[in-house]
């Protein structure tokens, strides 16, 4: 009787380990991809800071004083996908913006609020 060692099957586990690895990076990555990027920006006057911005009927924030370099203003900066999308930014005492828009890959928004007149 002679001895048939086993074919070793180590190949095959470290292919399954790395592809195993990678596709949980994968959907980590896609889960947490607009987490840190910015594709709606919102500038508004100095005036203007403090406005609640609202998209689709949901509020997602509001606008802050810009740390910018420059004259200053207010801005609010968030992530949208893609699709059509309803913009409301509203102050109490000003009229309210409102815009519709089409989200592609970025939309830059510049609003002046007006007073209202009593």
């Amino acid at each position: 009787m002679s001895f048939q060692p086993k074919a070793s099957r180590a190949v095959q586990l470290w292919i399954a380990v790395v592809v195993g690895v990678l596709a949980v990076l994968f959907f980590e990555m896609q889960g947490s991809r607009h987490m840190n990027t910015y594709n709606f920006v919102v500038t508004t006057d100095s005036d203007d800071i403090g406005a609640e911005v609202i998209v689709d009927k949901q509020k997602i924030g509001a606008v802050s004083k810009s740390t910018a370099d420059g004259p200053g203003g207010g801005v609010f900066m968030g992530y949208l996908p893609r699709g059509k999308h309803t913009v409301e930014v509203h102050k109490e005492g000003y009229k309210p913006y409102t815009r519709e828009f089409d989200m592609l890959q970025e939309q830059y928004l510049g609003v002046d609020l007006q007073a209202q007149s009593n």
